[in-house]
């Protein structure tokens, strides 16, 4: 009875064995008719590429050279104001006087016609209007520094994504590997196992792994599309098909010292604001003095109207006296905000020197490990070796084989996510952004 119920499991095995086969031809098939266009259009991309990319399609930047632009226009509107203004005015009154009743004829002169051009001109001196153009100049190159700044900003979460997406490329690389490696080692083992070397059921736990590492495979397929996804989406690029990525070239260099960054710029430009505004409060209570002329016909139609052809010219001056202090107020909010800016600066420069010297020490941490996972990595793949030729002979246990393939998966993953967050942090050491 133990004979025949053994000999009628050998029989299941033996057909598992025949249909995990075919099966397995059949997945070939139908994956190679499936994915075969996925892979055909895959192409090859640079980090630069995604870059130049989200730079050209991103609309703050845009908006930041249309601001400047606009700045420069509103400068030429400034000059204008203080150019000439030439205007043309016509007027026509009639006030009847009925009975008596009516507008007073010594100041309406009962009926009034007039058609003018008038011209006028502020008289202004040069370091006044320089001061007030200067104001366009300091908002032109803060936008400008801001653009700069938002750049960084943008080109840094680019990298961060594509070196995610990077790292999704080569966790699917090393799945691949290992599949592959497993199903070198489903030949030998099944014929291992069907020499009763080892049990069937050690078998068939190698081919749960073998099913398993399928499974990740296609997950890790699945991780890296959406993060190609999010890329392209970052990037403003419409695209859903597979990318092939090549390897990041982030090499680490000295960060800019504070006082050189787009950091520091922002806050001197700041300071050069905050003086020119000062300087324009102080120039609006100086006097103001602008010339006028106007020629044309202007006539009550009393006598003569038709000689009633004429020019005018005339000075208007203007002083002020007394406003409410609030010359003296806006003074005073000026310098509020050059106190709030100096200490803003020097809380910034500490931040930017903190986080420098952090990222570096993480960096120096994260080469630590992985020089200690190389190292381990070459004992794992001399255990596993050692142990796939122990396996042939049955002086080691399939479980013991696998825990040593799970090893070196491990440490080969924890290995590239090393190398994924040591660059990570190169790219936010050599473009510090402060939050």
């Amino acid at each position: 009875m133990i004979k025949i119920k053994s000999q009628f499991l050998q029989f299941l095995f033996i057909i598992q064995l025949q249909f995990c086969t075919m099966n397995k031809r059949l997945l070939f098939i139908v994956s190679f008719f499936f994915y075969c266009p996925f892979f055909v259009k895959a192409q090859t991309k640079s980090l630069n590429y995604y870059l130049q990319q989200g730079k050209t399609n991103s609309p703050l930047l845009s908006n930041y050279q249309n601001q400047i632009e606009s700045l420069g226009l509103d400068s030429l509107k400034l000059k204008a104001t203080y150019g000439p203004q030439v205007m043309a005015n016509g007027n026509l009154t009639y006030a009847p006087v009925i009975h008596g009743w009516g507008y007073d004829n010594a100041i309406t002169n009962g009926q009034n016609v007039s058609a003018l051009m008038l011209v006028t001109k502020p008289i202004i001196g040069k370091n006044n209007l320089s001061t007030r153009l200067q104001s366009f100049s300091i908002d032109k190159a803060i936008t400008s520094n801001q653009s700069k700044i938002s750049q960084k900003a943008l080109e840094q979460g680019i990298t961060q994504q594509y070196i995610a997406c990077y790292g999704s490329q080569q966790q699917l690389a090393l799945a691949s590997e290992i599949l592959s490696f497993l199903k070198k080692e489903d030949t030998t083992l099944r014929k291992l196992a069907q020499s009763s070397v080892f049990k069937q059921t050690d078998y068939l736990s190698f081919k749960v792994s073998l099913q398993q590492q399928l499974l990740i495979k296609e997950q890790l397929k699945t991780q890296l599309l959406n993060d190609l996804g999010s890329l392209n989406y970052l990037c403003g690029i419409q695209d859903s098909a597979f990318q092939n990525l090549e390897a990041p070239n982030i090499e680490i260099s000295h960060p800019l010292a504070f006082d050189s960054s787009a950091y520091a710029k922002s806050y001197r430009l700041d300071s050069i604001k905050n003086s020119n505004d000062a300087k324009i409060i102080n120039l609006n209570y100086k006097p103001t003095l602008s010339a006028f002329a106007d020629g044309g016909y202007q006539s009550s139609l009393a006598y003569k109207s038709y000689k009633n052809l004429g020019v005018s010219v005339g000075l208007n001056f203007s002083l002020p006296i007394y406003d409410g202090k609030q010359r003296k107020a806006s003074l005073l909010q000026n310098m509020l905000l050059e106190d709030s800016r100096q200490k803003q600066r020097d809380f910034a420069k500490q931040q930017y020197q903190q986080k420098a010297l952090q990222l570096q020490q993480q960096i120096l941490q994260y080469d630590q490990l992985i020089h200690q996972g190389e190292d381990q990595m070459k004992y794992a793949k001399t255990l596993i070796n050692a142990e796939k030729l122990q396996l042939q002979t049955g002086d080691v246990r399939m479980t013991d084989y696998l825990l040593s393939i799970h090893n070196y998966l491990d440490l080969r993953t924890n290995i590239i996510q090393n190398n994924l967050s040591k660059m990570l942090l190169i790219a936010q050491l050599n473009n510090l952004i402060l939050q």
